[in-house]
């Protein structure tokens, strides 16, 4: 009875150890996980298209410039949202913390607030999104006019915005 516990558990051993490995080499050739956070959404002022329609927005965490894109008007598509056509929309990839490709040192960690700033129109959304990897809509109305201006690096030597 002894020889035959030892052969099921070196069977249970063998059989545990080949899954480990084929699940390993199919884990490797998943496409890796984007650690970047891209709210995107309608943008708002007033009830009105921002204008001029094409602007940057930036994405601030913890005081950095973490990322930058341009406005543009949605038109009709199959992916489209009919309630988008149309109005002001954007999209920006903000970068998490980090030194590696696609990173940036002092940017993003999970649950860092995220200001989306509209320098041309000198306006800061009035929601705020939440650093998290992956998409997250956040539909926003810009709050008034700043009577400041706000300083932000939008180029860094790394190239990075």
């Amino acid at each position: 009875m002894r020889i035959s516990s030892r052969r099921g558990l070196l069977t249970f051993a063998v059989s545990a150890a080949v899954a480990l490995a084929v699940l390993s080499s199919a884990s490797a050739d998943s496409p890796p996980i984007p650690d970047f956070y891209w709210p995107y959404g309608k943008v708002l002022v007033n009830g009105s298209n921002l204008i001029p329609f094409q602007q940057a927005v930036v994405g601030i965490v913890n005081g950095r410039a973490c990322g930058v894109d341009k406005t543009l008007v949605a038109s009709a598509s199959p992916n489209t949202p009919a309630d988008d056509v149309g109005r002001t929309v954007y999209v920006v990839n903000v970068l998490a913390d980090g030194s590696a490709s696609g990173q940036r040192t002092g940017c993003g960690h999970p649950g860092d607030a995220v200001t989306l700033y509209f320098p041309e129109s000198h306006r800061i959304g009035l929601s705020q999104g939440t650093f998290q990897p992956g998409g997250q809509r956040v539909d926003l109305n810009l709050g008034p006019e700043l009577t400041f201006r706000v300083p932000l690096p939008l180029a860094s030597s790394d190239g990075v915005y």
